[in-house]
């Protein structure tokens, strides 16, 4: 397998460029590691798709690193397809051969030494799964950019038994081995467009060992806004926050019935 990083970037507002281009601006600088960026759109015209790659390319300049790849699925429709763009950029990251994967929400970002620390827990020990510290950033969501006004560290949990209980992960604060883990485990359920990235967890991290002594180590911000654009609930009692509530309840009854049958095993670097 190439000593790579596989990033896989799901993108589906081209109003969004200026989050995106931070994104992986975040990516293109990341120390001692090669970065593979699979950026993945929905049902871009021509037009938008030519803007993604020129913001794209416009933020990657360093030769040794790997040319990004921006892929884009047929669907035009405004459905929410989450996990059919992930599993695009999963298959994308099988076909290239590289050793790890990882992945980046358009308006999140990574710190310079994040993939560092992760492929390090990575690459000496037999752990399949790496994870690390992950802050939130408080924002006021303007134009070109979030103004952020505030910085927390919500995520508590310590180990895979904390995990298992509740998700503490965001997507972008954890890595795989492909090399410790089967490849058809790879793969993000299409029928959940809320928590199908801890369905994802508790498939790939349940029975396979887990590293999780850089949770210390903060690599990355997860952007909270406060004008209610990200797709996570607040738990407040407002009318746009209510039917995300809802569709978030519906995501977690359908995970709940699934995860009854996922095995979890228990090695000592999970504890």
């Amino acid at each position: 397998m190439n000593e790579v990083v596989s990033t896989v970037v799901r993108f589906h507002d081209p109003a969004g460029l200026a989050r995106l281009e931070r994104a992986i601006q975040s990516l293109h600088s990341q120390t001692d590691v090669l970065v593979q960026t699979i950026v993945v759109t929905q049902g871009f015209n021509g037009d938008d798709l030519a803007r993604v790659r020129e913001c794209v390319g416009r933020q990657w300049f360093f030769e040794w690193m790997p040319r990004p790849v921006v892929l884009n699925h047929a669907d035009q429709s405004r459905r929410d397809i989450r996990s059919d763009l992930i599993n695009l950029g999963i298959e994308e990251h099988k076909r290239r051969g590289n050793r790890y994967l990882a992945f980046l929400d358009y308006d999140d970002l990574l710190y310079t030494h994040a993939y560092k620390t992760l492929t390090a827990a990575l690459s000496n020990t037999a752990a399949a799964v790496a994870f690390a510290g992950m802050e939130m950033a408080h924002a006021v969501g303007l134009q070109d950019y979030d103004f952020i006004y505030e910085m927390s560290k919500p995520f508590k949990g310590k180990n895979k038994l904390d995990l298992v209980h509740e998700n503490f992960a965001p997507l972008h604060s954890y890595m795989v081995d492909c090399s410790k883990v089967s490849a058809h485990e790879l793969q993000f359920r299409s029928e959940l467009n809320r928590v199908e990235d801890y369905d994802f967890l508790l498939r790939v991290a349940g029975p396979n060992p887990c590293d999780f002594s850089q949770l210390k180590v903060c690599i990355g911000a997860y952007i909270q806004r406060s004008d209610d654009s990200n797709t996570t609930p607040k738990g407040v009692d407002t009318p746009e926050d209510k039917i995300k509530q809802e569709v978030w309840k519906s995501n977690r009854d359908l995970l709940n019935s699934l995860r009854s049958t996922y095995e979890v095993k228990l090695f000592a670097s999970d504890l």
